[in-house]
Order: structure tokens, then C-alpha cells, then sequence
């Protein structure tokens, strides 16, 4: 229930924020008499970290915008530290056991600031759990012979977030307690490199910690595996030919997705590409090619990826092979 209220307040303060009552001033004449002093002047979101203020709209043809004012423990001692055109101001990142006071000031085209309005205060307390994290994904990497799992995750709405807890298992369904606790993060992306081995499911929770302490629920786990290396067979490394139809390779030891790429240099220049998804294992696999122009008497450059959880970063790939097209008379 607790989860659920936070995302009520949230979806209630960003409703406020776009409600049509808060437009942008429209292009005005300058004047020379300064703007009235807003007027009911509010707090209408105090919470972890956030204060939200708003006020009644000028009705000057000529307004510019508004000043912010604030104080931080004491009821005087304004400092200005914010413009806005809006007639409403959002703070956060503010401490959870400070007091804040805060005034507005309307000001014209002509720079022309209005009287000071009446202060309102507010205590951001540190109130709510955080929201957890989501899209959290894991994409296992095995790369020039080193492994990792990388970990990225879009953060929640909260102003006050610390940081992040993950745990790591070989299990789904684990729990998030001091057993699979296995690292803290201030990011929203984490690389793994401990004690990983090959054809391991590895399964992760993230839980969001606020600055005050308070915790998210976890998200759900999410897992990946590392690969081991798909094998060139044909056509071989440094070797001539005047004719390929397939290619072969040797599978990796799980069913996976493949793709073969065909380049015009060691490094770049990618002249055929085809993908392909595979559930043998530690066999051999045709790759028919019919149809493929090589220019003659040339050096290419060919290489095998696997892919898992993502279709953009591989999982592992291959030597890099090459060989030349001599073709027949």
C-alpha cells in the first residue's frame, strides 16, 4: 500500500506541474510600473528530499516571470535562487531534517520586480521508501578471454536515491538478504567481473536505497550466461580459394543467436552480415552464402558473434580469420 500511495503523490504532483492552469506567460508589452505581489502563495508537495510551491498567476499582460526566494532555517535572510515563467517551483535534493522558507517575487518585461510575497515553510522529511528501479537487464559478456555481466537499469522518479543494492545468484526466485547481497552502486549501470565461469546462469536483484536509509522493493530477477567462443572451421585461417558457398562454423555450447560478419579489413568495413538463431550445441553449422560477390584476388576478413539477451552487444565471439579469393578460370 505504502508503494502504491508513492506512486499516487508522484503521478499527483506531475498532474499539478502540466495542469492547464500553469501555461507559459505569453509574449507581453514592457511597462514601466512594477507587477503586483503574488499572491497565496503555497507549499503543495513536502517529502523526501522535495518541496513543491506554487502561487496564483499574475494577470499582467507584460509578465516576465517570477523570483525565487529562499532561507534555510530561519525566516529571514532571503536569498534569490531561481527564475521560472511557470507559477510554480520544484526543489529537491534538499535535507530531509532542515526547515525551508521560501518567497516569490513577479517581475515585467521592463526587469521590473514586484514587493517580496508572504513566506511559506516546509520540512521535506524523508516519508516514503524509495520506488525500485526498472528495466533492469543483463547482458554476460566474453570478451578477449574476459568475462563480465553488465547491468543496466532506467532509476525511479525519487529526487533523494542514494545509491543501489544488487544480488547475485545462480537460482531464480532467490532472496534479497545478507546471503546474496553482493555489491553497492551510486550509477545506474554495473559491471560484474567476480568469480564469473562459463555456462553459469547468473541471476540479479536491485533494490533502490534512499539518503535516509529507506529501501525499495527488489525488482524482479533477471539472468544471462556466458558463452564460450564459437569455433572458424572453413574457410580456414590464411587460406586461398576460388569458390564459397557456406561457411562453417562450431557451435558455442548453448543454443544461441549468431551472427557472421565478412569484412574488407581487419577492423572495419563489413561487406556481408547474416544472422541466424541455432539450438545445436558443440557442433558444426553450415552457413550457405549463395549469391556472394568477392572481388578478385583479395583479402577478406571473417568473424562469428553470439548474442543472448542483447541483439546489439555480443555475448562472445570469435578469432578473426582470413582469406583470400582466387577465383577459377
Amino acid at each position: 500500500m505504502k508503494l502504491l500511495y508513492k506512486y499516487a503523490i508522484i503521478l499527483n504532483l506531475i498532474v499539478v506541474l502540466w495542469s492547464c492552469g500553469r501555461e507559459k506567460i505569453a509574449e507581453p508589452a514592457d511597462d514601466s510600473i512594477p507587477p503586483a505581489t503574488p499572491s497565496e502563495l503555497k507549499v503543495f508537495a513536502a517529502f523526501d528530499g522535495q518541496v513543491a510551491i506554487e502561487w496564483r498567476k499574475n494577470n499582467e499582460s507584460n509578465l516576465k516571470g517570477y523570483f525565487i526566494y529562499k532561507s534555510i532555517n530561519k525566516p529571514e535572510h532571503f536569498e534569490q535562487i531561481s527564475f521560472t515563467e511557470m507559477n510554480y517551483f520544484v526543489e529537491n535534493s534538499l535535507f530531509y531534517d532542515s526547515t525551508y522558507y521560501y518567497k516569490v517575487s513577479a517581475v515585467n518585461r521592463n526587469n521590473i520586480e514586484s514587493p517580496l510575497s508572504i513566506s511559506v515553510s516546509a520540512l521535506p522529511k524523508n516519508i516514503y521508501a524509495p520506488l525500485p528501479p526498472t528495466n533492469l537487464k543483463a547482458n554476460a559478456r566474453n570478451w578477449t578471454n574476459s568475462f563480465g555481466i553488465y547491468l543496466l537499469w532506467d532509476p525511479p522518479a525519487d529526487t533523494d536515491i542514494l545509491g543501489y543494492k544488487i544480488y547475485r545468484n545462480t537460482s531464480s526466485g532467490f532472496g534479497v538478504d545478507s546471503l546474496n547481497y553482493f555489491d553497492f552502486t551510486q550509477g545506474i549501470s554495473y559491471l560484474d567481473t567476480t568469480r564469473l565461469k562459463l555456462l553459469v546462469n547468473y541471476y540479479y536483484r536491485i533494490i533502490a536505497v534512499d539518503k535516509g536509509g529507506l529501501k525499495s522493493i527488489a525488482t524482479k530477477d533477471v539472468k544471462d550466461i556466458i558463452l564460450n567462443s564459437p569455433a572458424l572451421i572453413y574457410p580456414e585461417n590464411n587460406s586461398q580459394t576460388n569458390s564459397i558457398r557456406e561457411f562453417r562454423i562450431r557451435a558455442v555450447s548453448k543454443p544461441a543467436k549468431y551472427k557472421l560478419v565478412i569484412l574488407s579489413n581487419e577492423i572495419y568495413g563489413t561487406i556481408f552480415e547474416f544472422n541466424f538463431s541455432s539450438e545445436i550445441v558443440n557442433e558444426v553449422i553450415k552457413i550457405g552464402v549463395a549469391g556472394l560477390q568477392l572481388a578478385p584476388f583479395k583479402k577478406y576478413f571473417w568473424r562469428v558473434y553470439t548474442y543472448t539477451n542483447s541483439d546489439v552487444d555480443p555475448n562472445s565471439y570469435s578469432s578473426l580469420y582470413s582469406f583470400t579469393f582466387y577465383p577459377s578460370n
